[in-house]
């Protein structure tokens, strides 16, 4: 299970700390550091960032409990100034006062950090708005933030990586090991164990590659909503996934799944999300829509317009053009959208 952490960086002391160890990666191998180390956590830090260094963050003791539940993987949102400004992923985490000492410590007066974690991926160029933090998790998460939480309830967890674009390197390399699995099996003639496939584990490293935020989705999502104030859009969440959108008109719902591109493989993967989201909604579907940056290529609007989808664009700042499907072809897709079929 992921956990999502928030991070508030509420007063000076965070702020300089903010500098030293978030925007600044630490070489936890010179001697203060390293010295402040046992034995496991050195070898859990030189697995997961084997160039030496990785930024660094801290809780104090009331943290303790739940710090003791995270662990690789888990999303970092670090909150000031009205805004997320940044998003980590996190790879070692335990508890050291003394290694805490050594990071940020100034002053023999100031409060101890004594649970530690460090990041394996980090962007620092996020600015996310803290309504748009509580419009993807439903209201649940709404700054300002004064305290650090950590929070596992997986809907909200789910809601927030999904609803701002969370790309997590852990999941990218969990997959390519499953993948690396079933390409030996096959070259081998061997059997592929299903089992094997859901439990592969895969070795983290930051420098392989880093987290990544999309924000073009999110950002289209809210413009498109903006200029369509009629439609009280939502997310709804099933065993398909989670919309992007999901309105509920006189006539039944529209799905709509935006995509940050135009190219033919986001087409693709606007299809199948609208095609699998269909028959788990709430309520008769009525219209799929495919929600792009600009207008795609005209035979990937043919391949929408086959199984009954809108396509709808961005023409400028707040504008939108619709390409709807044949009327024909979305009566033909009813059924299908609905599972609407005699037994």
């Amino acid at each position: 299970m992921t956990r999502l952490l928030i991070q508030p960086v509420a007063n000076p002391e965070a702020e300089r700390n903010r500098r030293k160890t978030l925007h600044h990666e630490v070489d936890f191998r010179v001697a203060r550091h390293w010295s402040a180390l046992t034995g496991d956590q050195r070898a859990l830090l030189s697995g997961l960032h084997p160039g030496g260094t990785a930024p660094f963050w801290g809780t104090r003791a009331f943290l303790d409990r739940r710090m003791a539940e995270v662990t690789v993987g888990d999303v970092a949102l670090f909150a000031w100034k009205g805004h997320i400004r940044a998003i980590g992923e996190v790879g070692a985490s335990f508890r050291s006062p003394a290694f805490a000492d050594t990071l940020w410590k100034e002053a023999p007066d100031e409060d101890t950090f004594v649970n530690v974690y460090s990041m394996i991926g980090l962007d620092d160029t996020v600015l996310i708005p803290y309504r748009t933090l509580k419009a993807v998790s439903g209201g649940k998460l709404r700054g300002p933030f004064l305290q650090g939480v950590v929070i596992d309830d997986a809907v909200v967890v789910d809601q927030v990586i999904s609803g701002l674009g969370i790309d997590r390197s852990t999941v990218a390399a969990a997959e390519e090991a499953r993948e690396e699995y079933i390409r030996s099996q096959l070259e081998r003639g061997l059997a592929i164990e299903l089992e094997r496939i859901h439990t592969t584990q895969a070795t983290y490293s930051r420098s392989a590659r880093s987290i990544t935020v999309r924000r073009a989705e999110s950002l289209l999502v809210h413009e498109y909503a903006e200029a369509n104030p009629e439609a009280r859009f939502e997310r709804i969440t099933s065993e398909a996934g989670m919309s992007d959108m999901y309105t509920v008109g006189s006539e039944g719902a529209e799905v709509v799944e935006a995509k940050g591109g135009i190219s033919r493989d986001r087409v693709r993967q606007a299809v199948a999300q609208l095609l699998h989201y269909a028959p788990r909604c709430p309520d008769r579907v009525v219209r799929l829509t495919a929600l792009f940056p600009a207008r795609p290529a005209d035979v990937d609007i043919e391949l929408l317009h086959s199984v009954g989808i809108d396509c709808v664009h961005r023409t400028g700042p707040g504008e939108f053009a619709k390409i709807p499907a044949p009327a024909a072809r979305r009566v033909h897709m009813l059924p299908v959208w609905n599972d609407d079929f005699p037994e």
